[in-house]
């Protein structure tokens, strides 16, 4: 049953790839001359227009029939069915298909022509690897360079790029050398010398491959391999792609040298089935033998669950998909269509390197997050969708699908739909990215810049300073770039994938509008605060006052503002709800001081002394610079009952003039202290009479001393208290 399943799937896509097979066959009928027509009776012209118009016309490619599908699976599978058979039947003719090809090498050559032939083609070959092996050992004594242990990505794509074009170079030096020695040496015929490029061209594939698997694998310079394997894991590996690699290039190379030698039919395609069986079960027995190194540098510490489960079933996926895809380029052989070979080595090759390629990318993403390169990070994303998308179009022109929109077949139409999306998405994250970093760059600039002049905001005070505008915006003008960078690129690939995106624009609008009308507060609240960021009312790191609760702004959302009250608690107020918002951050501050001195003091040699403190806190190196007004006397502002209340201000930058305050009550006190200048001090006088006529018990005289002490009391309590609020001053 499986057997007969698996056929009809390759009989479906094999069908789906060659949709124009009965529209040539139809085309291939001769059109009916003017002349033919005018031999024709009325009787004939009429049975014909009848026979048209009863007839059919062809059916749109692009309309989805299940009949037409299902009848297209059953030809197709008998048709490979039966030609298989005679494919496989053509066995017994492999021995007179062998005994050909050697009458035509050796039947008709002079006696010793073979080995003559032979001969040249050692020679041939061991005078390019001399050549190439001399001037290696040349460049190697100009100096050798000492290659890091922790080499970057960067460093390793270009250490590989230089081995690649490095070796490349040597390969066409012993390829060169190789055909001007063979040519030179060699008098046989014109087969010998098809032979000779045949089998060299084998070498050199060969060659190339062990270039690109030793330089990726890091098998001579480990610190160069862009994988996590092992030494002996990606020796292995190394070891059995060159031995499938060489089945494969050597048997194909064989195969074509037969066809030049004129074994054709079912024998030659019998051979090539056999030797890229071969080959692809080589490549299959490579993935499974190295699975488990394959999932652990899939599924690495950086790596998401999707990834991880990707990663276990990658190496099954592989060895089982390689097979399919051979019998897809098998079922296309049968059936007459020209067999992509390249198109298949190429998806084989691309869908083994790809992943691990993606996975060395995105570990060395993850190991530069949080280092202060925000740039390489960033760059590693874009270049894995880069490569994702190049390996996208390598493959699809690889297989011939027309990317120009020069035909409507529907597998072109996809896959033209699968690159378009692949590049807006390219396009639109690259954005995306270019405006994270900008921003995160900017925000970090303002930072620093804030911090070199001694900004701390979990030191803020009421009334601190807050942070710049631009500062503030950044981050909503981040987050409004990147939804308009996602909305764009979605209507882009909607109308890639062929969706008519008006009624979605359309119906969007109206649920916009719905929405709008239901959701009047939301509505409000985002309106509310576009307006609030626009007249510059706050920013970050702001003091403000909306009445019923003040803070720090802290974050400033869409459609809420979150201050942080200077004890702690983090306060979300939606902006709608500001009714009158009090900024004491901005510009400057005033700080008024109160002192109480005692009736007798002398009031100008008070002012002078504030005066001169004023002089001495300009100089201060903790405060001077803040001040936008020196600290200066008021004069007597208030007579209570205890002394004089003279009054001080300042004014300062925002913030400081808590700090400022510290400095002025310590710097008065002490100035006061040394030119005998006393603060007034509340005092209570309690008066008991005790003289009268009449006697007091001695229990009442107790009790009213106690009362007269507590009564005490409560009067120089509450008058501390009130000199203490005066003192703060508001």
């Amino acid at each position: 049953m499986t057997k007969w399943v698996f056929a009809a799937l390759l009989a479906g896509l094999l069908g789906w790839a060659s949709p124009g097979v009965s529209a040539d066959v139809a085309a291939a009928k001769p059109p009916v001359t003017e002349a033919d027509l005018a031999r024709l009776s009325d009787a004939e012209l009429r049975a014909i227009v009848a026979e048209k118009l009863a007839t059919p016309g062809p059916a749109d490619s692009r309309n989805f029939n299940p009949a037409d599908i299902a009848y297209s699976l059953q030809s197709d599978f008998g048709r490979i069915r039966e030609r298989l058979g005679d494919i496989f039947g053509a066995y017994g003719g492999l021995p007179d298909a062998f005994r050909q090809a050697g009458n035509i090498l050796f039947g008709d050559r002079e006696e010793g022509g073979m080995a003559l032939f032979l001969m040249a083609f050692i020679v041939a070959l061991l005078g390019g690897f001399g050549c190439e092996f001399a001037v290696r050992r040349r460049i190697a004594r100009s100096g050798a360079v000492e290659i890091p242990s922790d080499l970057t990505l960067w460093l390793k794509l270009r250490a590989l790029a230089e081995s690649l074009l490095r070796d490349g170079l040597f390969i066409l030096l012993f390829s060169v050398v190789a055909i001007v020695i063979f040519f030179v040496i060699e008098t046989g015929g014109s087969v010998d010398r098809i032979a000779f490029a045949f089998y060299l061209s084998a070498i050199v594939i060969l060659r190339l491959v062990a270039s690109f698997s030793r330089s990726f694998l890091g098998i001579r310079i480990p610190a160069m391999r862009i994988t996590s394997f092992s030494n002996s894991e990606a020796l292995a590996i190394h070891r059995g792609v060159l031995v499938s690699m060489a089945l494969g290039a050597f048997g194909f190379f064989t195969c074509a040298l037969f066809a030049v030698m004129g074994i054709h039919g079912d024998v030659h395609l019998l051979l090539l089935l056999m030797v890229g069986t071969v080959m692809m079960l080589g490549f299959s027995i490579v993935f499974v033998l190295g699975r488990e190194a394959l999932q652990r540098d899939l599924s690495g510490s950086a790596a998401s669950s999707g990834r991880r489960r990707f990663a276990r079933l990658y190496p099954w996926l592989m060895a089982a998909g390689i097979p399919v895809l051979w019998a897809l380029l098998v079922g296309m052989a049968t059936l007459g269509t020209t067999p992509l070979f390249g198109a298949g080595l190429s998806t084989i090759a691309i869908l083994s390197v790809w992943p691990m390629f993606d996975a060395a990318a995105q570990r060395e993403s993850h190991n530069l997050t949080g280092s202060g390169d925000d740039v390489t990070p960033s760059v590693l994303r874009v270049l894995r969708i880069a490569v994702a998308v190049g390996s996208l179009f390598i493959l699809l022109t690889g297989w011939r699908f027309d990317l120009l929109g020069r035909t409507d077949a529907v597998a072109s139409a996809v896959g033209r739909g699968l690159l378009e999306v692949g590049v807006v998405l390219l396009v639109a994250y690259s954005l995306w990215q270019i405006l994270n970093v900008w921003a995160n760059r900017k925000i970090a600039e303002e930072d620093a810049s804030l911090i070199s002049e001694g900004h701390d905001s979990s030191e803020m005070e009421i009334g601190g300073a807050g942070l710049s505008r631009m500062r503030t915006l950044l981050p909503l003008f981040r987050r409004a770039g990147q939804v308009t960078i996602a909305v764009i690129a979605l209507m882009i690939i909607l109308s890639s994938l062929g969706v008519n995106i008006a009624p979605v624009l359309a119906g969007a609008g109206v649920v916009g509008l719905a929405i709008g009308f239901g959701s009047q507060t939301l509505v409000r609240d985002i309106v509310s605060g576009a307006f609030f960021l626009m007249d510059d009312a706050f920013r970050l790191g702001e003091y403000v006052d909306l009445g019923d609760v003040k803070g720090s702004v802290e974050r400033i959302a869409t459609r809420s503002l979150q201050l942080r009250h200077h004890r702690g608690a983090l306060h979300t107020v939606p902006f709608g709800e500001i009714t009158r918002l009090s900024n004491y951050s901005r510009d400057w501050a005033i700080m008024k001081l109160r002192f109480r001195v005692n009736f007798d003091a002398d009031l100008e040699q008070a002012r002078k002394i504030i005066k001169k403190v004023g002089a001495s806190l300009l100089e201060h190196p903790d405060v001077g610079e803040d001040f936008i007004q020196p600290f200066k006397s008021q004069g007597v502002v208030e007579v209570d009952d205890y002394g004089l209340i003279i009054s001080t201000k300042f004014m300062c930058k925002p913030g400081k003039q808590f700090l400022i305050r510290r400095h002025a009550y310590a710097a008065v006190q002490k100035a006061f202290a040394d030119n005998g200048i006393s603060f007034a001090r509340p005092e209570v006088r309690v008066s008991v009479d005790k003289g009268g006529d009449e006697k007091t018990a001695p229990g009442d005289e107790q009790m009213s001393d106690a009362s007269a002490v507590a009564a005490a009391t409560a009067i120089a309590s509450a008058a501390r208290q009130k000199q203490a609020t005066e003192t703060t001053g508001s």
